[in-house]
């Protein structure tokens, strides 16, 4: 999905088009990977001066929930990174938890899954997160 898709998947849904949030929908898709919200305001930053990290942090959130941008949990680390998720390619991650690399998961193990909680036979899934820890090539222990 190109950056005017995207904006007009925000008039879709009703939100306003504004100049910091375009900036930082931009920021997240020139990234080319997970960032930061920190990494996300620095850059934001460089047309919009004054935009705070709480402004970056709640345009996110938005982005989100609206599926343009998914969230890359980093155990411990650097906490959220966020990830262009536009072209609707649901997918999942492998987290290095020494360097805070990501490597695409292609495929969705929950897709497979149809289990219904025996406590609540009604309940409706919405959505999921799914990341894999461990380390990656570089960054092995020895042993």
């Amino acid at each position: 999905m190109n950056f005017q898709r995207a904006v007009q998947r925000l008039k879709e849904r009703g939100l306003k088009v504004t100049p910091q949030r375009l900036e930082i929908l931009r920021a997240v898709m020139r990234a080319g990977r997970p960032v930061t919200a920190r990494e996300v305001t620095d850059a934001v930053r460089a047309r919009h001066p004054r935009v705070s990290l709480d402004t970056v942090y709640r345009n996110l959130t938005l982005l989100t929930h609206c599926g343009l941008i998914s969230p890359v949990n980093l155990q411990g680390r650097d906490g959220t990174r966020f990830e262009y998720q536009g072209d609707d390619r649901h997918h999942h991650h492998f987290v290095c938890v020494a360097c805070g690399q990501s490597f695409c998961v292609e495929w969705c193990p929950t897709a497979t899954l149809h289990a219904v909680p025996t406590q609540d036979p009604g309940f409706r899934v919405v959505g999921h997160a799914f990341e894999v820890y461990g380390y990656c090539s570089r960054c092995q222990p020895a042993g």
